[in-house]
């Protein structure tokens, strides 16, 4: 059986890299979570449409070493190497979420995301109010100061939005938690970039609702530092519905 063709016009390459292994394993790797490669077809080989004539053997090699870690993808004997089955994808990686993200994520998808937001970071905010040392709290400051330093929705203000979670995330003192931040970096990264088009009006709301948080947070009032979270990721998620509209389609993040 020939593999599945790969629309070449619809996978872009990895934003910040011209590598031959980023081109190829992004243009797969959204391929696959967007569904044009669907569970069980075969994967191109590096003369396919994933990288064409030029598209080195070490590179296409190197790739599939990589996909397969990430559990896109599994060799079969004496079937060729074919799409696994979405209950193997690593969904919370990193990169097959960002991939995931830049793939049309329908709504269902996102409001899971966010509902994992929710299981997370309100109680993460409750611990870094506890548990935060003064060094701590100083970075959560500084990262509220760039945010009102910064143009609204510039990336230079998300920058510093994505600083104001994750010292809350090491203010935690959890290690476990910790290791969450980067499901909650990309999305919210993600969530940041699709409604760059807002008011400044609906910043400033936004930041009046973060720098609640960090009074709660030094005040060390774990309670309403975790109820003041679960408000921006209720917020969060509204704002994100409304700026993708009723298709719900989704927008590179890097």
């Amino acid at each position: 059986m020939a593999p599945t063709p790969l629309p070449r016009q619809k996978h872009a390459r990895l934003a910040g890299s011209d590598s031959l292994f980023t081109q190829v394993t992004q243009s797969l790797a959204i391929a696959i979570v967007s569904g044009d490669l669907p569970v069980g077809a075969l994967v191109p080989n590096e003369e396919g449409p994933a990288g064409g004539a030029g598209t080195s053997r070490t590179a296409y090699r190197e790739a599939m070493r990589y996909l397969a870690g990430k559990g896109l993808i599994e060799a079969r004997p004496r079937s060729g190497t074919r799409v696994a089955p979405q209950a193997n994808w690593h969904l919370l990686d990193p990169d097959v979420l960002r991939w995931s993200l830049s793939a049309r994520p329908n709504e269902s998808f996102i409001r899971d995301l966010f509902e994992l937001r929710m299981m997370i970071e309100p109680g993460c905010a409750r611990l870094a109010a506890l548990r935060r040392s003064q060094q701590q709290l100083e970075e959560i400051r500084q990262a509220i100061a760039g945010m009102r330093s910064e143009i609204p929705y510039s990336e230079g203000n998300m920058r510093h939005d994505l600083a104001f979670h994750e010292a809350i995330f090491r203010a935690s003192g959890n290690a476990a938690v910790s290791a969450l931040v980067g499901v909650v970096s990309t999305t919210l990264l993600w969530s940041l970039r699709v409604q760059m088009g807002k008011k400044p009006e609906d910043f400033q709301e936004s930041l009046n609702d973060h720098v609640r948080i960090l009074g709660a947070i030094e005040r060390q009032d774990g309670e309403g530092a975790a109820t003041l979270t679960r408000i921006i990721v209720a917020d969060a998620l509204r704002a994100t519905l409304a700026s993708l509209g009723p298709d719900s389609r989704g927008h590179a993040v890097n």
